[in-house]
């Protein structure tokens, strides 16, 4: 199999019994996953804490545009999210271009692709087919161990730098890291497959680069829960009891039983309310997130049409909690989606320094939301094999683990991954 080539999910083999699943979480993972298994025959209930569907994708209207808060860009690689969106009949469009943005009065420019052109990708290739070749397979742990330095020392050990100039900027204003931090390699080679210039991918849905959702991103998944027998919004998790015939989850609003819990949140944010072996408590203390933020603003003055992502603030950690990233959807808007690391006040303050700093001036504030964001393992954890043990753990106590801790916090490596896990262990039946 090619390196860079994403398989599709492996047939079902063989049939089943009739199972019913809970599933704790309705991003796309959660959603993607209930999906396949009513596909399959079984019996699924989502339940989501917020009033709403979709997770990190959630849309939001200002003025009668739709905004997206979250992930909404895809690329050529995001074969499983065209599909979806294929099936359910929804609109896409082209997205805005790219543009790297310094200071007032700086021109913007295009993303530095050096990498694509000079001797370092024939490198990496080789790289990638001896030690990661699974890379751009759904999952992590294929490829985790080779991958487990942090991400500055792994690309200087390999001569590897010029990867950094092509991708750190788009890596660290998406909410991933900044690459003088100690974040694995592991996350930055993810990042970088998936943004299909690594490949020579066809066109999907008639759009030879990226593309998105009409009307929002979350449009999508609120069609998938749509087409779902039973999603209930609004309800907390309060226990979770595992047994040897089943699951038993303890809501607010009353018990849910079934065969087998799929997690689709982060194991470290169940963990309160789980009955968690000794082993899942371990890895729950070992998973890492990023303080990441969107605010949604009215802010005149700045460059338009265009996902602008500032270098100055992404090129060093030291620049946390100013604004990294900026996204000028709709022309003749004043509105704009402003994305930041740190903490919740300091990203408050700086917003303003850091759009007049632009030319720009911060107006009306139409939303905040803070995310705790890609969960991760640290460089050791992934080395000693943390998700590994994390793999080993589906199916045990009739729980299964699907999102960004497995696979990645990237629409699309969730999507596949979980759709996969379902293919794996939940055959169809008859």
């Amino acid at each position: 199999m090619n390196p860079g080539q994403q398989p599709m999910s492996p047939p079902y083999e063989g049939t089943a019994r009739h199972r019913s699943a809970v599933v704790v979480g309705a991003g796309p993972s959660g959603l993607a996953i209930a999906r396949e298994l009513e596909r399959a025959g079984h019996r699924v209930t989502v339940l989501e804490e917020q009033d709403t569907v979709a997770g990190k994708c959630h849309s939001v209207d200002v003025d009668g545009h739709a905004y997206d808060l979250g992930g909404h860009i895809c690329t050529p690689m995001y074969e499983r999210t065209a599909k979806l969106v294929a099936e359910l009949g929804v609109e896409t469009e082209r997205t805005s271009r790219y543009r790297v943005l310094d200071a007032e009065g700086s021109e913007a420019a295009r993303q530095a692709m050096a990498f694509l052109r000079d001797d370092a990708l024939p490198r990496y290739r080789a790289l990638r087919a001896r030690e990661f070749p699974h890379i751009a397979e759904p999952g992590l742990a294929h490829s985790a161990r080779a991958l487990a330095a942090p991400v500055g020392a792994w690309l200087a050990e390999h001569g590897l730098r010029s990867m950094a100039e092509s991708f750190g900027t788009g890596y660290t204003a998406a909410g991933y890291g900044y690459l003088d931090d100690d974040v694995p390699a592991l996350y930055f080679v993810k990042y970088a497959e998936m943004t299909g210039l690594l490949s020579s991918r066809p066109q999907l849905l008639g759009h030879a680069g990226a593309f998105t959702v009409v009307g929002g991103f979350g449009a999508l998944w609120r069609r998938v829960a749509d087409e779902l027998k039973d999603v209930r919004c609004g309800v907390r998790v309060v226990a979770v009891e595992r047994h040897a015939e089943g699951v038993r989850v303890h809501t607010d609003s009353g018990p849910v039983s079934a065969d087998a819990l799929v997690l689709a949140v982060p194991l470290d944010r169940i963990l309160p309310v789980l009955d968690a072996t000794e082993e899942e408590r371990d890895l729950a203390g070992r998973v890492r997130s990023n303080a990441y933020h969107t605010t949604l603003a009215s802010a005149p003055g700045l460059p338009e049409d265009a996902f602008y992502f500032l270098g100055r603030h992404t090129a060093s950690r030291e620049a946390m909690g100013h604004c990294v990233s900026y996204h000028h959807r709709y022309p003749g808007s004043d509105v704009r989606t402003f994305y930041s690391y740190g903490r919740p006040e300091k990203v408050s303050a700086l917003l303003r320094e850091d759009v007049a700093a632009l030319g720009g001036r911060l107006e009306q504030v139409h939303l905040r939301r803070a995310w705790a964001f890609m969960p991760h393992f640290g460089s050791a954890d992934l080395a000693d094999g943390a998700l590994d043990r994390l793999e080993a753990l589906q199916g045990r106590a009739n729980t299964y683990h699907v999102g960004g801790l497995p696979a990645f916090e990237l629409i699309e490596s969730t999507v596949a991954h979980a759709q996969d896990l379902a293919r794996r262990h939940f055959p169809p039946a008859h």
